[in-house]
């Protein structure tokens, strides 16, 4: 199985993405762009993970529920590894960023002795709009996007453990569990 870890905003806040997102859209042509039912900030990508051992990840992420809940909210636009030859289009984490940071810490340290180790470039909290076959120069789809707040600050009291399902009608996500922060 295909998973990850991440935080799903809430559906008020994915709404407005949504909104903030249509200017970037009409900006550039040939993204593709990802859709709502996507939008999540990963904390920490799995990989193929063996079907027996899901139950383990699950119950080590239950460590992190010692974590107390916190809102953030999602603010300026940005690319990998950088706007002018970007692959992604993304929407940061602006206030809170380090608060979503540390978490994602806290998951990397439950599920490493499960040798489900955290990639090497360092973590940047966001929520993926676009990827490019080809770098690009994103400039436009992030100065259409700004720098301003999107959506209302929310409060990240869960963390979800998920599995990407692709097929030809595109990927999917479906939730494995869910661990509730709790302090």
């Amino acid at each position: 199985m295909r998973l990850f870890v991440a935080v799903r905003p809430p559906d008020d806040v994915i709404a407005a993405v949504e909104v903030a997102l249509a200017p970037a859209r009409r900006s550039m042509v040939g993204p593709k762009w990802t859709t709502p039912e996507q939008w999540h900030v990963t904390l920490q990508f799995l990989g193929q993970v063996p079907e027996e051992a899901v139950g383990d990840v699950a119950h080590a992420l239950e460590a992190v529920s010692k974590v107390p809940p916190f809102p953030i909210r999602l603010a300026g636009g940005g690319g990998f590894p950088r706007a002018e030859r970007a692959r992604v289009v993304w929407l940061g984490v602006g206030p809170g960023g380090d608060r979503v940071a540390e978490l994602a810490h806290s998951v990397n340290g439950a599920l490493e002795p499960l040798g489900l180790l955290p990639e090497d470039r360092p973590y940047h909290p966001h929520l993926t709009l676009a990827r490019l076959k080809v770098s690009g120069d994103v400039g436009p789809a992030i100065e259409a996007l700004g720098t301003d707040p999107v959506g209302k600050a929310f409060v990240v009291d869960e963390v979800v453990l998920y599995e990407s399902k692709v097929s030809r009608a595109g990927t999917r996500y479906e939730t494995v569990a869910t661990v509730p922060l709790e302090g």
